[in-house]
């Protein structure tokens, strides 16, 4: 609920004695006869309305800011409300205070009513009255009495500024900042939990033993202002806290005897509030005055200012117990600290951005002036950390889908598994010690500490937004080395000599495939995971390339390349090379990109076949078409994919390349195959123009080929193994089973529906129920979580319908170690809730 308005006049003499001494200075909880707020702040706050008002209390909710006008046509302080009491007896004792503390006539019971606004630390503003009053439209009567302004009125408070909290940091005043330096080690009383704990107060004797006003800093704090402490014993910046009070001037001391006797009854005192500690306190010497980095900065602030915390040699200075932190010297300490601009927003005030810069003059000045503008950033300081993690991350898992044992790989590829192997290897012994402290178990022929390694890099791929591709076969491959490197080779091009193509078995759906191809020259299978759509693109690929009379179909006629977010023109069409001649010019040349280079074979044999014949086909797989920016990427060359604009077309369209300029049409015997992962974006979400050239082939879970794959008969055969513990297939059956009904249950799931659903083909190439094992707990489970991302309780409820506590662990919201005993018990819900009804043959 949005913030409301209370327009308090404080201008009567008693109005004012009231203000000063309840809101402004505020009163000791130890003074009230009973416990006010659920605060450890020593000092509270209080409004309590004048009764003449007539102010209905029900009108005033707790989070509304009260704005105080004492004169001269605008509103001096605001305040949240924390708590309203309706307490005569309150009202009465909050009174005899102020009666105490001034001359002025203070009758409780007849200016002001038993209605008790609890503020928090108020802060002083500058809002002229007369614009406040046009947007609430009120009239001058308001700066009299106290006014609730309608929701509705509020609402143009809300339209103009944003909210309540964004006008008051328009129009608060800044507040100053100090520093602190104290020491807690040797001031028991200054320890958490005690009475004058680090952040509840500031004291100090009003002058030192030779009678110089050493102290007088302590005079210059306005309520509201922040102070920040440095603890001399453990050298850090600790935390920050508020002024909540006037300075009072006749402290006592503190409760041991390092006071002498006449110091006592004349000291200072300032009353502090909502201390925080820093999660990660910061070095004073290392992080920030002893950093070489910030040496320049320090000087000119040292230079500048006087009286600081810091002395000529960058060391703590001697008697710097209360000092003003200069906005310069802040910036250095939010360069560190980032958190602390969150601390001045809390108190209503934004930090001014450090002035702009043109020119840096050097590495050191530009590195201190960024880090000093990035709190001021609309992201968390780690976006960078991020963003570059989740692209390494990306190349890396592009090349663990060429990784298997004896495979060839590329320079890349193997880079990329070298530095994998490294993060490994340096850190051997820590994930051991991990591995062995959670007692976690080995996978199949790796030990605990690969398992906690390729698992954990399975979470950071689906951090990073990419499917998870790392398995226990691929990381023992890296670790083990069991990769050759293949030798560079220059770019293929149509006279290079090329090894045939191998053949394969037409697939399940391939005459549909031709045709649509054939009609339209380029397709999108798209589907779940697992439902094999590169493996059907690639078989179709060998098959429908070798389907042709007169032909000797050979390698150079497929390539398939992967897209993903970094991916750009400049690797798919024409990129740019930057070298220089011998007399040192700088020269560009166009580079042509994977299917521009793969375009021109196929062209070159559609020139190179007679009139009669049918030419070669040439096939593209684009996998993961959908993770890149295909309007990006294909730029200009979207056009020219329409079967009737290419060459010999009826409507041919020649398109100029953005690089070179070269004019380029695309052969007719160039077809295009994409597979897209409806987990990662929905066939809506395609680029329109995209959409429109290509035609779409859906591809959902087939249980049917399982079936098929292993000999396990009708969907009653399955039920009846399923049923029948010690029959062969057993857990394989039960496993069919509960990816049907977990299908079932997904596609009725509005986020996520049968784009989400979970492919048959994570379950092929079985050969043992450890492996059907490795399988839920490796693949399946994780791709659930990735689903319903941190909403554990879903998946409990929606996916397992309240079980499934033997494979998540619902409490640490993680999946279990289990094995082939624990899952087939697992899955018996699903049997159980299984309907022979709900299927046919078919499916």
């Amino acid at each position: 609920m949005s913030s409301g308005i209370v327009l308090a006049s404080a201008t009567s003499p008693t109005e004012q004695a009231v203000f000063d001494e309840l809101v402004h200075r505020g009163v000791e909880q130890e003074e009230i006869s009973s416990p006010v707020l659920p605060m450890d702040d020593s000092m509270v706050h209080a409004w309590p309305v004048p009764e003449a008002d007539h102010v209905d209390p029900a009108s005033i909710n707790k989070g509304d800011f009260v704005l105080f006008y004492r004169g001269s046509n605008r509103y001096t302080w605001a305040a949240q409300i924390h708590r309203i009491d309706p307490s005569r007896e309150l009202t009465e004792q909050l009174m005899s205070q102020v009666a105490e503390r001034t001359s002025t006539d203070t009758e409780s019971s007849q200016e002001f009513s038993e209605t008790i606004l609890w503020l928090d630390i108020p802060v002083p503003i500058e809002l002229e009255s007369y614009r406040l009053h046009d947007l609430l439209n009120l009239d001058q009567e308001a700066l009299t009495r106290t006014i609730i302004p309608q929701p509705e009125a509020v609402q143009k408070v809300h339209d103009e500024y944003g909210s309540v909290e964004e006008m008051l940091q328009t129009t608060r005043e800044d507040p100053s900042v100090f520093i602190e330096l104290t020491s807690i080690e040797d001031k028991p009383y200054k320890q958490p939990g005690e009475k004058f704990a680090l952040g509840t107060a500031v004291f100090s004797r009003s002058e030192s033993k030779s009678g110089d006003k050493i102290y007088e800093t302590l005079r210059e704090p306005e309520v509201g202002d922040l102070v920040l402490h440095i603890l001399k014993d453990t050298r850090e910046l600790q935390g920050v806290s508020t002024v909540t009070s006037t300075l009072q001037t006749d402290f006592e001391g503190p409760p041991d005897d390092s006071w002498e006797p006449e110091a006592r009854g004349q000291g200072y005192f300032l009353p502090l509030g909502q201390f925080r500690e820093f999660d990660d306190p910061i070095d004073i010497d290392e992080d920030l005055l002893q950093n070489e980095d910030y040496r320049e900065r320090l000087q000119t602030v040292y230079d500048d200012h006087d009286g600081l915390v810091y002395d000529k040699n960058f060391e703590l200075a001697q008697g710097a117990y209360f000092t003003e932190c200069p906005l310069d010297l802040l910036y250095i300490c939010l360069a560190e600290l980032p958190e602390l601009l969150d601390d001045a927003k809390r108190h209503y005030w934004s930090i001014d951005q450090p002035p702009a810069v043109d020119q840096y003059d050097s590495v050191t000045e530009a590195v201190v002036d960024v880090r000093t503008r990035l709190p001021f950033a609309d992201r968390d300081r780690s976006w960078f950390l991020n963003i570059f993690a989740e692209s390494i991350i990306e190349a890396f898992t592009t090349s663990l889908s060429s990784v298997q044992p004896n495979a060839e790989l590329t320079e890349t590829e193997a880079t990329h598994c070298k530095l994998i192997e490294r993060v490994y290897t340096d850190r051997e012994e820590k994930f051991s010690r991990v591995a062995e402290r959670l007692t976690i178990g080995r996978t199949n022929h790796i030990g605990p500490a690969e398992t906690l390694f390729f698992v954990l890099f399975r979470e950071l791929q689906a951090s990073s937004g990419v499917s998870p591709n790392m398995s226990r076969v691929k990381i023992r491959t890296i670790l083990n080395e069991n990769y050759e490197i293949e030798a560079p080779t220059q770019t293929l091009s149509f006279d290079d000599e090329m090894g045939p193509l191998e053949a394969k078995d037409r697939p399940e759906r391939g005459e549909e495939i031709a045709r649509q191809l054939t009609d339209i020259g380029q397709m999108v299978f798209y589907g779940p995971p697992g439902t094999g759509k590169t493996y059907t693109a690639k078989q179709f690929a060998h098959w429908w390339i070798n389907d042709q009379d007169d032909v000797d179909p050979h390698n150079g006629q497929l390539e398939t390349v992967t897209f993903h977010p970094s991916f750009t023109y400049e690797d798919f069409i024409e990129g740019l090379s930057v070298d220089t001649n011998a007399d040192g010019t700088v020269v560009y040349d166009e580079e042509p990109g994977v299917f521009l280079e793969f375009a021109e074979r196929a062209r070159q044999e559609y020139y190179a076949t007679d009139d009669d014949d049918t030419p070669p086909r040439y096939v593209l797989i684009i996998d993961e078409i959908n993770r890149g920016n295909l309007a990006q990427i294909f730029g200009e060359m979207i056009t020219a994919l329409e079967a009737d604009k290419r060459l010999d077309g009826s409507n041919q369209t020649t398109v100029s390349l953005a690089h070179s300029g070269d004019r380029f049409l695309i052969p007719p015997n160039l077809f295009l195959i994409g597979t897209m992962n409806t987990a990662d974006r929905s066939i809506a979400l395609v680029d329109a123009a995209i959409r429109r050239r290509f035609r779409f082939l859906g591809f959902p879970p087939n249980l049917r080929l399982l079936r098929e794959e292993y000999g396990l008969g009708s969907w009653a055969d399955v039920l009846t193994n399923a049923n029948t513990p010690g029959a062969e297939d057993h857990l394989l059956c039960k496993s069919l089973i509960a990816i049907h009904e977990l299908n079932a249950r997904i596609r009725s799931e509005p986020d996520l529906g049968r784009g989400k659903q979970i492919g048959h083909s994570f379950l092929f190439e079985i050969a043992s129920d450890e492996e059907i094992v490795d399988t839920w707990r490796f693949e399946i489970l994780p791709l659930l979580e990735e689903y319903l991302f941190g909403q554990y309780d879903r998946i409990r409820e929606s996916l397992f319908t309240g079980d499934g506590e033997e494979l998540f662990d619902w409490d640490r919201q993680e999946i279990r170690s289990f094995n082939a005993e624990t899952l087939s018990t697992a899955l018996e819900t699903f049997v159980e809730s299984f309907d022979l009804a709900s299927v046919n043959d078919s499916d």
